[in-house]
């Protein structure tokens, strides 16, 4: 053995309904040295993201979860993509001190299989938390919805949701990218200034207001052409409304659903669009388009790198209060990618 200890933040309670941070709970654990082609890592960033309530309710809702595989149940160490540091290395291709994207989940230290990780480089102007957002999963979902999928051009007039959050914050960024007339859907006065004042959208709705929809024809009075969806329920029920003749809709998440309790469904008004004015509404997975990602990171990086990509993050400190990001990320509190700084001290200038 290492020697080492780590601790873990496990669900302790599957929820049915809102998560909260008792459903979580704190342990510590001897660690294993690392058997060959394994890699030991020090976490110093830990990703937050809405999946990770989705994973919860595949548990609750579909006891196999969805394909069979994907779903945390009570007792499961909690998941999520991690920017980490070698300290021990049992795998050729890595050595101590490297830095890497790894799958290490919410703990200290995570012995991991090579094979998992990939090696990665400080970005100039940026903390290395740059490759759990722009440069990560969110950059890429977002690349993969209006590149990909809705396939966005200067003709379009883009509507986001969550559009302050991790994805939906570059899904508006690359929209613009390519000329297109973005709205975004926030909730709060706050957030929404910020998406055009420094978010690059064009104009911003608060769902939160008493004339949500109101104030959203007023900003689509000629509707819009393509929908980014990631919360689904009223939000995308009120898109839905606002759309054009044989327009796409790219979904990558369903949020709404996600924190209703298992006896819960949402009624669509209307759904009976999609046939009536001819729409597509596409449902996407990032990890079953992955021999798109090199082109979409090329992208990413280039924007990033140019100015026109934002990095706005929301950061919590300590490991140990990871479940309060996850509940203050599903709250709506924060802006840009989520994440936990576990241990970022561990590589100087970080």
């Amino acid at each position: 053995m290492t020697g080492r200890r780590t601790r873990r933040v496990l669900l302790d309670r599957v929820p049915d309904g809102e998560l909260t941070v008792g459903h979580f709970r704190l342990v510590e654990d001897a660690v294993a040295d690392p058997a060959p082609g394994e890699v030991l890592t020090r976490t110093l960033y830990l990703s937050v993201d809405p999946v990770m309530r989705k994973l919860m309710a595949n548990r609750t809702r579909e006891p196999n979860g969805l394909n069979g595989v994907n779903s945390l149940g009570a007792g499961d160490q909690m998941r999520g993509r991690t920017v980490g540091l070698v300290e021990v290395s049992n795998d050729p291709r890595f050595a101590p001190g490297d830095l890497v994207l790894g799958w290490g989940g919410w703990q200290d230290l995570a012995v991991e299989k090579g094979d998992a990780l990939v090696a990665i480089a400080p970005v100039a102007g940026h903390p290395l938390s740059v490759h759990l957002g722009p440069l990560g999963r969110p950059g890429i979902t977002a690349w993969l919805g209006i590149v990909h999928t809705a396939r966005v051009t200067e003709s379009d007039t883009v509507l986001v949701s969550s559009a302050a959050g991790a994805v939906g914050s570059v899904a508006g960024r690359l929209a613009k990218s390519r000329g297109a007339r973005v709205i975004g859907i926030a909730g709060g006065p706050e957030k929404c200034r910020w998406l055009v004042s420094d978010g690059g959208f064009d104009m911003a709705v608060d769902y939160k207001s008493s004339g949500f929809l109101d104030r959203l024809d007023e900003a689509t009075p000629d509707g819009v052409s393509v929908v980014f969806e990631s919360v689904g329920g009223a939000i995308l029920d009120a898109a839905l409304g606002r759309m054009r003749a044989e327009g796409r809709i790219a979904l990558c998440g369903l949020l709404d659903a996600y924190q209703a309790g298992s006896g819960e469904a949402y009624a669509y008004r209307n759904f009976g669009l999609l046939l009536d004015r001819g729409l597509s509404l596409t449902g996407f997975r990032i990890d079953a388009l992955t021999e798109h990602h090199p082109e979409a990171l090329a992208e990413l990086r280039r924007l990033l790198e140019a100015g026109a990509l934002a990095a706005t993050e929301t950061v919590t400190d300590g490991l140990e209060n990871a479940p309060a990001a996850l509940v203050g990320l599903l709250a709506g509190r924060g802006s840009g990618k989520h994440l936990v700084a576990v241990d970022p001290r561990s590589v100087a200038g970080n």
